[in-house]
């Protein structure tokens, strides 16, 4: 078995070296959860779940005006570079210790060619309809790791959690739906204030990104044998202080339900008969 310390290790190592380029990026993915718990939350709990993969927003309106591109500082450090097409020189994904692959992504009405000028042209980029959400709602974390500080920019939790919750229904296989809803558990378990998240997801359902959102928790919230109660249990793992994390999740999910999507709903309803 890996060293379970490994993935942090390479994640510190990753940040430090991309550290002239932090101010324009933005930590996505699983490993905000851990930096939320680690580094802003003060957070000892071992349910910690990351992800092998590192990824980066990248807006075209924060771009870098000189210097090297992330290219040309990953590629003259110890990364490997894997092609993404085969036959072809770029683009690439750059990987340390072998296995653990730094990834970037943009939303898919992004400039390009602005993005190149951070990244550089041979950098593999994934677009993702919808991503400027994640990007325009971001927060500046301070992280002290041995000594030295590192000023990281991740999304604001509850946005974090609208966009897993807007998401995770699409993803590719059971597995990735699993992890991503186990995310927003996390963010809504671990808050240290539970009324926040719920003040800020009834802003932003009123902004009607995913609208989806109230008809997918009542589906995978049904009873406490649907998919959500128990993909949550199962990323969770042996709790050491809930005794029954499937009935909290239940619990909590179809409590946000109620009092921020079916609440919208309910409005917006009210609104239309009025007309």
């Amino acid at each position: 078995m890996p060293d379970s310390a490994f993935p942090e290790r390479v994640f510190y190592k990753i940040l430090g070296d991309l550290k002239e380029y932090l101010s324009v990026l933005t930590l996505v993915g699983g490993w905000v959860p851990f930096v939320y718990a680690r580094h802003v939350w003060d957070l000892s709990t071992s349910n910690l779940l990351t992800t092998a993969d590192i990824d980066f927003g990248v807006s075209a309106n924060t771009t870098l005006s000189k210097g090297r591109t992330v290219y040309e500082t990953l590629s003259s450090l110890d990364y490997q570079e894997r092609h993404v097409r085969l036959g072809r020189l770029w683009p690439v994904i750059f990987y340390q210790g072998g296995k653990i692959p730094v990834e970037f992504i943009a939303d898919s009405r992004s400039n390009l060619n602005a993005i190149a000028g951070t990244l550089g042209p041979q950098v593999h980029l994934n677009q993702v309809q919808g991503f400027l959400f994640l990007l325009a709602n971001r927060t500046l974390v301070r992280m002290k790791i041995r000594g030295k500080v590192l000023m990281i920019f991740c999304p604001k939790p509850a946005a974090f959690l609208y966009d897993k919750l807007g998401t995770f229904s699409s993803r590719e296989n059971e597995p990735k739906k699993a992890k991503d809803l186990y995310y927003a558990y996390f963010v809504l378990r671990y808050s240290p204030d539970r009324a926040e998240p719920v003040r800020q997801l009834r802003l932003y359902e009123k902004m009607h990104i995913f609208p989806h959102i109230g008809s997918e928790l009542r589906s995978f919230f049904r009873t406490l044998t649907s998919p959500g109660p128990l993909w949550i249990e199962r990323e969770n793992g042996p709790d050491e202080f809930i005794e029954n994390v499937r009935h909290d999740a239940f619990t909590r999910f179809n409590e946000l339900r109620q009092n921020v999507f079916e609440k919208s709903s309910s409005s917006r309803g009210k609104r239309d008969e009025r007309r």
